[in-house]
Formats: C-alpha cells, structure tokens, sequence
C-alpha cells in the first residue's frame, strides 16, 4: 500500500511538473487568474516533493535500523516535525505571496510586529529547538523510564514543543520539551542502547531473600527469554530505614517498546505477588 501511494505521488508530481510549466497557457484561455493558479500549483508541488522526501527518508532509516513501519523512534518524531516546520514556513511564503509581499519587506516593514511576535512566541520557539535537539539525540529514547521534575512514567512520545508520558496511574502527562533543561532528569532507562532497568522498592515488613527473588524474577520471565540476549541482573541501589530499593537490568536483542512494557508489568506483579506481610502471631 505504501508503495502504491508513493507511485501516486510520483505521478502526481510529474504532472504538476508539466501543468507548473504551461499553466499560463492552459488557464489564460478559460479567463482563470494564472497568477493565483500558478501559486497554487506551486504548493501543491512543494507538499508533494517534501511528502515524498520524508517517506523516502524515513523507508530508509527504518531499513537500516530494522525498526517495522508502525514503529517509531526519536529521530522519526523528529524527521516528521520537521517536515511540518518547513511545511508551515512554505505555507506562510504561499500567503505572503499572494498577497505579492516579499518576506524580507514584510518583516522589516513590521519590525515592532515581529518583536513582539518574537516575544510572545519565545517560549513556543524554545520548545520547538529543544525538541529537535532531544530528537536527534541519545540522552532520551521512546518507551525510556524518567522522572522529570516531580513526574514520573513512560515516554510515548514528542510532539514539537510536547513531551507526553505515561505515568504509574496510566494517566497521561503533557510536558513543554524544554523542561528537560531546566528540570531534575532522571532517566531510569539508560546505560546501553538496548539496555533496560527496572526499579521498585520494598518494605522491610515485606522482606523476601535477596537470592529467592532473583530466582523468581528469572522464573517469571522465562517466556520471554527469545528476546532477552543475556539473564537479567538485580542489584541493591539504595537501603533505606524501611524500605530497600532495587533495580532490575536486562538486555533486549532488539528494542520494542510493547515488549519493554510488558517485562516491566510482568517484574513489578511478581515482586508484589513475592512479598506479603507477615501474619499476626
């Protein structure tokens, strides 16, 4: 299918190549305006060709990366802003065509205008640069484990100036991007590429052997063993006055966010079907 509709878009463009050359002649006759007609040809091809660009570049990476089509990752999220970026910049030319303004006349010819704009817009544009820079970077990948500021949960997904996680609740948090620079960070998920952790705690009334989880834990995710590369590691991160916090790390021979959900549901119910309180005597 997506095959198809990239044939569609080649015709498409090869047409609107042919109609953007003679429209002059073909519209004239008809009393059409061909200069409102020529810009809306003109469009049309730009959208076309950077629709096309963006579906090739992304065939590619997802290729090389061997990532399947209704996946998706940081660098996709920040190929597709974007491509929405330039989009609305080829927009706002279109308008500014049409009314026959040149840019540069236009924004120097507003200058309080567009300081102002640029005021208003300081923030919207600080999470716009700080998003494509988290995009094209490691530091934060999709279906990371973080703690931001005081939110915690799963990162779904960037939008061009949001961050949306999913909390312990199942509830979802819209966060501007560029709290990452200005927040407490916490990635709970790093420390390899393919490299996932878990943390959880647990109450001292609740103690279960060190050796015994471990044995239950490498029990309780048998079935998933095709996808782990290397036996999962629990370690002791912190050893509080009633609580003890642990960390559980494993090692996926190839990324999958559903996957990475479905290991940490199936860790954090066997911790707690583990560890009970003690009866009364």
């Amino acid at each position: 299918m997506n095959v198809f509709l990239r044939m569609l878009k080649i015709i498409a463009i090869a047409a609107l190549l042919i109609l953007n050359e003679n429209h002059e002649k073909i519209f004239s006759s008809y009393g059409l305006p061909v200069y409102l007609i020529g810009a809306i040809v003109g469009m049309l091809l730009f959208f076309l060709i950077a629709e096309l660009t963006k579906d090739v570049v992304l065939y590619l990476y997802r290729k090389r990366k061997k990532i399947h089509f209704r996946q998706t990752d940081n660098v996709i999220y920040g190929v597709e802003n974007l491509y929405i970026l330039i989009l609305v910049g080829a927009f706002l030319y279109f308008v500014l065509y049409l009314l026959k303004l040149k840019p540069r006349d236009f924004f120097t010819g507003f200058t309080l205008i567009s300081a102002a704009t640029a005021i208003i817009m300081k923030d919207y544009i600080s999470n716009i640069i700080s998003g494509m820079i988290l995009a094209f970077s490691n530091k934060l990948q999709i279906g990371d484990y973080v703690k931001i500021g005081r939110h915690t949960g799963e990162i779904l997904n960037f939008s061009l100036s949001m961050i949306t996680l999913k909390n312990d609740d199942d509830e979802l948090v819209y966060l501007p991007i560029n709290i990452i620079f200005t927040q407490d960070f916490t990635n709970f998920t790093a420390g390899g590429d393919d490299l996932n952790t878990v943390h959880f705690e647990i109450n001292h009334k609740m103690r279960i052997p060190f050796e015994e989880l471990n044995r239950l834990l490498a029990q309780a995710l048998e079935p998933y063993k095709g996808s782990i590369s290397e036996s999962g590691v629990l370690k002791v991160t912190a050893n509080n006055q009633e609580t003890t916090t642990f960390k559980y790390q494993y090692e996926l021979k190839k990324q999958d966010i559903i996957l990475t959900r479905r290991i940490r549901d199936t860790i954090l119910k066997t911790v707690f079907e583990s560890t009970t309180l003690p009866k009364p005597v």
